[in-house]
Order: C-alpha cells, then structure tokens, then sequence
C-alpha cells in the first residue's frame, strides 16, 4: 500500500484550479452538490473515467502493476510530454525500488484531488492524474506540453523603436511576458473559468495599490455573470461584459503587445488574458488612447507631438472629409476656389450619378477592396488591393461612372483611416453619417453629424469613467500631447484614486 506519512501535498503551495461548469457529468457527476468521490477499485475508477469522455480516442489510459499496488494513469494525448511521462512518472513506479512514497517517487506532483470531477478538469487542462487501488485520492502530476506559436511581432502593431514581442495563444506565455515587464510583486494575476463546454482559463490582471478598486469590482461583476457555452476568443468575453452594443464607440482597449499592457497596468487599469487568443483586453478605455502609440513614450517629445497631430488630422479626413466635400460642392459652390470649380462642375456633368452616390459607392469599393486584402495571403492580397485599386479606378473615370476629384477625395479618406485602426467602427459609422447628412442639408447636415458625434463621445463611458476625460484633465500631463517623460510626475487622477505620484508607487 502506499504510505501516506511520507506524502508531502502541495497542493498547498499552488493555486486552486476552478471546478468544471458540467451540469451532466454521466452518473459521476450529475449535480454540482454530488462530489463524484473517487472509487476504492481500479477497474470502478477506469469505467468511470472513460463514460466521461464518452470513449474518446484521444484518451489514453494506462493501468500496471507496481511492487505495492495497481497503477492507472490518464491524460489526454498531445497535450503532455510523452518522454518526461515515461521517464519521471511511469519509470519510477515500475521501478524495483518503489517502496510506496509517491512524493520521492514522481517529484513533479503538485497536488491531489479527492473527487472525479476535479480530476477529470486537470486532465482536460493538460496534466496527468494517476490514481492507485484503494486509495481515495487521485495524484495530479503538471507536465503540460502541447504545440504552440512563438513569441513574433503583431501584424497589427507594427512599430519602429520599441519592444517588438507580442502575445501568443498561450496563456502562461502572455503572462510571462507581462510579469517580465513588470517585476513586482503586486502584480496581480487572478484565474477564473468559462465556458461551460469549452471551460476556458481567463486572467485578470492589475497592479495591487495602483488599480482602480471601482473598475476592478465592476469588472468582476460583469465577468461573474457571464453564463454561456463557449468562449474562444476574447471577443467573446468583450462582447458579453460591455454595456453598449450598438456604440460605435469602444469602452473596452484590445492589443497584442505586452509593454502597452504593461504600460496601461501602471496607470490603474486592468486586463483581462484568456487563453486561445492573442489579443488581450483593457479596461477602462479612453478615447484618447486610439490616437496614441506606445512609441510615443519611446521617441523624443517633439517628433511625438507631430505624429499625434498627424492622428488627429487623419481621424477629422477619413470620418468629414467625404460628407464636407459633398455638401460645399453640392450646396455651396462659392466657398470653392474659381480654379477648381471648373474641374469640379466639368466632372459632375460628365458622370451619371450624383456626387453623394458617387462618394458612397467609391467608398464601399475601397471597404471590400481592403477586406479582400485583409483575408488573401498576405503578398496576394496586396497585389490585388493595389491592382484592384488602379484598374477599377482607371476603368471607371474612362467609362465615366465616376469623376477624378471624388477618386481622389475617397482615396485620401481611405489612406487617413489606416492612421487610426483602432478606431475602424467609429470611422466607418460616422463617415456615413457625415456623407449622408452632408448630402442631404449642406453644412447644416455636417453640424448635425458633428453634434451627434459629439453627443455620443460626451455621454460614452468604459466601466463608469467618462471616456472624454483625457481631454480635460491635465494634472498627469500626459493628455492631448505627450509631454516630456521627466515632467509626467502623476498618474491620471481619473483612472487612480490612490498612489497617483508614479515616482513614488
């Protein structure tokens, strides 16, 4: 038999893995009060395991024999390391020294189990349980090893001067990659499950002393409520927990790159990890952060301070400038220069549509051209954009469905809206609301489309912050324009209650 005075559990030592969320576990696991009690019996434990998982031929048992007792080791294949297996787990119990010690025997054992159900979750999170004869506790062994990506550089985030790195699908790495930012030890990673097929690991992250106590209990609250059968990516999770559906503004951040989290962690907010996906959510948002980059911190103030306000510049193009173009040249003809009118009415009568339908025809072209980029491989879809591009463009102006200025208007509008990619929704909603109000009133039309807009930035909040309150709180110094890193002395008062001098916390 084994010998349990010599058992050393550690499960003490580690955190707790959440219980499954099956309300049906077979006749195991049937309710969440029925704790699914081991079996005395080997060959009890071996049924019960494989009605579970319904026979499922990535299930690998094992059963032998050792010098005190009968063995049953289970896993799920690909998702360990088959040579550590051998070598630290079933070896030694084979072995003719085996005297029933388990702990000296497997020393990668870091917890035990006492119920089906918490056995059956280690196995599906990648560890092995081996379970002895007659004995009332399964011992889980952590030797997960499966297939992963490497640590590249976001697509999506492409920088000049700053770390490089970006998040994978794997969980631990991610929040390797973070706590190699931030070596504190109030950071905080908080695990929890859902899904209730899918029983997804999630992280919640956030600096101890720094965070938004509000925001964290908010955030908490949301997740707790989420009851569902699947989450595969964290768009799920951002979908389930905002309040807004049908905003087109974003109360929750999503990036690839850990220095950004890391940076964000430092000013109070908090991020949320889930497992399967590289893209990792923040929370609260400001709308200030879609016109920043993280290399902003990282190039002097000067040049900094020129490519926000190129940001700026591009956000005011690609969302007015097709619905301002249609309304002076439509209604108001003498705010264009005389050397230009002529082109503009020559254009107009040669072309059969009028220059609202021509706008917005030229712009669901480039939306479905970009698209189609987005989706090919990457060199393929490239090619194809800009010949798509030049052909479609040359073929329509020589046919005469469409006139050369608003070619180049749309062009110039769709080129400013790749400076703001993080604020695709927002652009593509408004821009349309602009041309078509634009289109209809003239510059009464684009005053409503801009009073809409501001209405709905104004009355938008992330997780109960305003998201316009970057604008006007300059205390942190770090607000419409960088400032230089040895005058930003506070965190925004804003998003930290307590702690706010960064020099000091």
């Amino acid at each position: 038999m084994i010998d349990k005075d010599h058992f050393y559990d550690k499960s003490k030592q580690t955190d707790e893995i959440p219980e499954m969320h099956e309300e049906e576990l077979d006749d195991v696991h049937k309710k969440d009060t029925d704790p699914g009690t081991i079996p005395s019996f080997i060959e009890e434990y071996e049924s019960s395991i494989k009605n579970i998982f319904s026979g499922s031929s990535d299930l690998v048992i094992e059963s032998f024999s050792t010098r005190t007792n009968k063995v049953l080791v289970g896993w799920i294949d690909g998702m360990i390391d088959k040579n550590i297996a051998d070598r630290d787990i079933i070896a030694p119990l084979k072995s003719v020294d085996f005297n029933g010690d388990v702990a000296a025997s497997i020393k990668s054992i870091y917890k035990t189990v006492d119920n089906i159900p918490e056995a059956v979750t280690e196995i599906l999170n990648g560890n092995i349980a081996v379970f002895f004869d007659n004995f009332e506790k399964v011992f889980i062994v952590d030797i997960k090893q499966w297939d992963r990506r490497v640590v590249e550089t976001p697509e999506a985030e492409g920088i000049v001067r700053g770390p490089k790195e970006g998040f994978t699908e794997n969980i631990r790495t991610n929040t390797t990659l973070i706590r190699r930012k931030i070596k504190n030890r109030n950071l905080v990673f908080e695990n929890m499950t859902l899904g209730r097929q899918t029983n997804t690991e999630i992280s919640i992250v956030y600096v101890k002393g720094i965070v938004n106590k509000d925001v964290l209990k908010e955030l908490k609250k949301r997740l707790s409520q989420i009851d569902t059968g699947a989450i595969l990516e964290s768009g799920h999770i951002e979908q389930l927990i905002e309040k807004h559906t049908f905003s087109p503004v974003s109360e929750i951040g999503v990036t690839q790159k850990p220095d950004v989290v890391a940076g964000l962690l430092l000013e109070g907010r908090v991020a949320i990890l889930c497992d399967g996906t590289p893209h990792v959510l923040t929370v609260p948002e400001l709308f200030i952060e879609h016109l920043q980059s993280r290399e902003d911190y990282y190039n002097r103030v000067l040049y900094s301070s020129i490519t926000q306000i190129l940001r700026y510049l591009g956000l005011l193009i690609t969302v007015m400038l097709p619905g301002l173009s249609v309304a002076i040249i439509t209604y108001h003809p003498e705010m264009i220069p005389s050397a230009f009118l002529s082109n503009f009415i020559t254009s107009t009568l040669q072309t059969p549509l009028p220059l609202a339908a021509e706008a917005f025809f030229l712009i669901l072209m480039f939306e479905l051209l970009k698209e189609l980029g987005a989706r090919l491989p990457k060199m393929v879809g490239l090619a194809i954009t800009i010949f798509g591009l030049l052909l479609i463009g040359d073929a329509a102006v020589k046919a005469g469905i469409f006139g050369t200025p608003m070619i180049i208007i749309i062009a110039l509008t769709g080129v400013a809206g790749f400076i703001v990619p993080n604020l695709a929704e927002f652009v593509i909603v408004y821009r349309l609301i602009f041309l078509f109000l634009g289109s209809a009133m003239g510059l009464i039309g684009i005053g409503c489309a801009l009073f809409f807009m501001l209405v709905n930035l104004i009355s938008s909040e992330s997780f109960g912050i305003p998201i316009l309150d970057s604008f006007t709180k300059y205390e942190s110094k770090d607000g419409v324009l960088p400032f230089p890193l040895k005058t930003i002395k506070y965190r925004p008062s804003v998003l930290v209650k307590e702690n706010k001098r960064r020099t000091k916390y």
